[in-house]
């Protein structure tokens, strides 16, 4: 279903073609747009240290954020500030912002909200969910609070490997950077914005580039997302990435993410609404490559110097705990491998006793003891107790220690009785643990 065609501004005439509804969201194929918001390739120089290669984030030929990516799919990439969204100096991105705060009611009306974001894409299919992202790095830090040169970010992996169970995540771009400098805070909005998401009246949306694994570039909402950390809640987050076609010339398939087998993937064929224009460039690369002709060198951005211009800030300790509230990536990571869907409506006990139903029942108790946590599950209080009791031995005791630290959030006689006994259990870890219950309360 071809919805675009219409001008957008003087010089795009972007047309943007329906694939498939997915339960949370929607995918498109653009054709004739600007190709303003892009990743560009800065060298061919890969760094054997890091296993990265050099890439820039773009809005009209600003430089949004570095990225030095892995080419390790497992392993985490290099992240830095830019010149800021106020640099790049784009008035589809504010109109988008107006139309985003007077009304949403979900995705069968946001590709029309977003299309003048579209109109800035490049060429090439698109996945647009209407999600929830984290205020963090996944690294346990504010996400406006990021250092400004090169750092190492554990969600920046396109596929997050649990060693414990000996398995790869993809953690769908849920934790976010920004884009926008320290110097645009301000409190007043950030206030407006805590009122309106208590209000109990439709969130207006985030929006989001993923095109990094775990990791999302915040395109549009930084005091939304500072509102949210604020209030110790996920953000309501449009969250886009960017798709590509692979296959044989016979078998082509449009893939997100990192999986083969990933639930957004879709088979292309008569019916599936790709443009001829992208499915003729992808046979003739398929063409070429059979055929081993040489490849055309990749175009190098020659730009402006990669560098940050974002102001420095030191930020409210509102927000530097507000992290204790989020996952991290490997928590995220852990509570994704661990399908909680089957307890929603299970008693503390049915959770307790389901936990020793699964393949492996140490790491699933010490993840869905943090969850509960995290999530305020009204649940928590009495499973945790559950797992406290517990006797002590080599196995049990992660469970118990994970058990411990969660009760440290409960501070009332009967856990204080819990950990006056653990003082004196004889376990030199755990009552070590159990000691921490006081300080915490000073």
């Amino acid at each position: 279903m071809l919805i675009g065609g219409e001008r957008m501004g003087f010089f795009s005439n972007t047309k943007i073609n329906i694939i498939k509804k997915v339960p949370d969201g929607i995918v498109i194929a653009v054709t004739g747009a600007k190709a303003a918001l892009k990743l560009e390739l800065i060298s061919m120089e890969e760094n054997e240290k890091d296993m990265t290669y050099p890439m820039v984030m773009t809005l009209n030929g600003t430089p949004l954020m570095e990225m030095h990516p892995s080419y390790c799919p497992t392993c985490c990439g290099l992240l830095a500030t830019g010149y800021g969204l106020d640099n790049a100096k784009c008035t589809e991105l504010t109109e988008i912002s107006d139309r985003i705060n007077s009304g949403f009611t979900g995705v069968d009306d946001f590709i029309e909200t977003i299309k003048p974001l579209i109109g800035l894409f490049e060429d090439g299919v698109y996945l647009i969910r209407d999600t929830k992202t984290f205020p963090v790095d996944g690294d346990s830090h504010f996400f406006w609070a990021v250092p400004d040169e090169l750092k190492y970010y554990n969600a920046f992996t396109d596929a997050y490997y649990i060693t414990d169970l000996m398995q790869l995540i993809e953690l769908k771009g849920a934790f976010l950077y920004p884009t926008q400098s320290r110097d645009r805070y301000d409190e007043n909005r950030v206030k407006y914005y805590m009122d309106l998401f208590s209000s109990g009246k439709e969130k207006p949306r985030a929006i989001a580039y993923n095109a990094m694994g775990g990791m999302s570039a915040l395109l549009d909402g930084h005091h939304k997302a500072c509102a949210a950390a604020r209030l110790h809640i996920p953000l309501d987050t449009i969250v886009i990435t960017k798709g590509h076609l692979s296959g044989s010339k016979d078998n082509i398939q449009i893939r997100f993410g990192y999986y083969l087998d990933a639930e957004y993937d879709i088979a292309v064929d008569k019916n599936s609404g790709l443009p001829s224009k992208l499915y003729k460039q992808y046979t003739e690369q398929m063409t070429d490559l059979y055929a081993q002709k040489e490849r055309q060198p990749s175009v190098l951005y020659k730009g402006l110097p990669v560098e940050s211009n974002f102001s420095g800030r030191k930020w409210e300790k509102c927000y530097t705990d507000a992290v204790y509230y989020y996952p991290t990536a490997d928590q995220f990571a852990g509570e994704l491998a661990c399908d909680y869907s089957a307890i929603e409506n299970m008693s503390a006990e049915e959770v307790y006793n389901y936990v020793y139903q699964q393949e492996d029942p140490d790491y699933y108790a010490r993840v869905l003891m943090s969850k509960f946590v995290r999530t305020k599950d009204k649940r928590a209080k009495e499973l945790l107790m559950k797992f406290a009791s517990l006797p002590i031995n080599g196995y049990t005791k992660p469970q118990i220690a994970a058990a411990l630290r969660g009760l440290m959030n409960y501070k009332d006689d009967e856990t204080e009785k819990v950990f006056i006994d653990f003082v004196v259990c004889g376990d030199d870890y755990l009552a070590d643990i159990a000691k921490d219950y006081w300080d915490d309360a000073e």
